[in-house]
């Protein structure tokens, strides 16, 4: 996308009652012209990655999480395959799951969904996604979305509702993306949390793991005293 289209579509998303938006895969131009922005037409923007979509070869998948993650502090993987899905809920690196809708049925069975519970991963819905495949997009995909996203909140995982837009018609505000989740669960309420407080907590775990002293959860690197000593000098 072109740094004025980005610029644009950002200052749409701020005006549609977005605060902070997660930009994927940009490009090296782009990041540059992200780092600059400061004023407060533009929403608060941080960079994911997704992956998975296009490459399929589990080692190759690998390669990009173990170089991304200290840079990158979302991570999603879409999963084509049920060996993808099965390691994607298992690896630390992953943080979101994403199904293409013909295929969430058959991929997020219970198993796969047990394993999201216990490693603590994020299911993904993007509106765009029923955007992407409208010849699949039927009544009978509908119910297996609706049906994934009743086992993970039976399950007790965290779940996203994005909008995936890549442009600027497919932009659409916070409630009629919480709109979108009342219908794919029959009507149920559904809190905008999936919009606002979870994925804002995902990032603000996920920002510590990029910073340079970061171990493990919870275990941060201090600088030595001979390093203070020598930097004093």
């Amino acid at each position: 996308m072109p740094n004025h289209q980005l610029l644009t579509g950002l200052k749409v998303a701020k005006h549609l009652g977005f605060a902070e938006v997660w930009i994927s895969n940009p490009s090296k131009a782009n990041i540059k012209v992200l780092t600059q922005i400061s004023t407060p037409e533009y929403p608060r923007v941080f960079q994911r990655i997704d992956i998975g979509l296009h490459e399929k070869n589990k080692a190759n998948l690998i390669s990009i999480i173990r170089q991304q993650r200290r840079q990158i502090p979302i991570i999603a993987m879409t999963c084509t395959t049920p060996d993808i899905a099965a390691w994607a809920a298992q690896d630390n690196r992953v943080d979101i799951l994403k199904f293409r809708p013909f295929e969430i049925g058959k991929l997020l069975n219970r198993s796969v969904a047990k394993l999201m519970n216990k490693y603590q991963k994020h299911l993904e819905i993007s509106l765009i996604d029923l955007y992407a495949f409208p010849y699949r997009t039927h009544i009978a995909t509908i119910r297996n979305i609706r049906n994934a996203l009743i086992m993970v909140l039976r399950k007790h995982i965290s779940f996203i509702i994005s909008s995936g837009s890549a442009r600027l018609d497919q932009l659409r505000t916070p409630r009629e993306l919480a709109s979108l989740g009342q219908i794919l669960l029959n009507n149920t309420p559904l809190p905008l949390d999936a919009l606002s407080t979870t994925p804002r907590n995902l990032l603000t775990q996920n920002l510590q793991k990029i910073v340079p002293e970061y171990v493990i959860p919870g275990v941060f690197k201090t600088p030595s005293p001979n390093n203070h000593e020598l930097e004093e000098r």
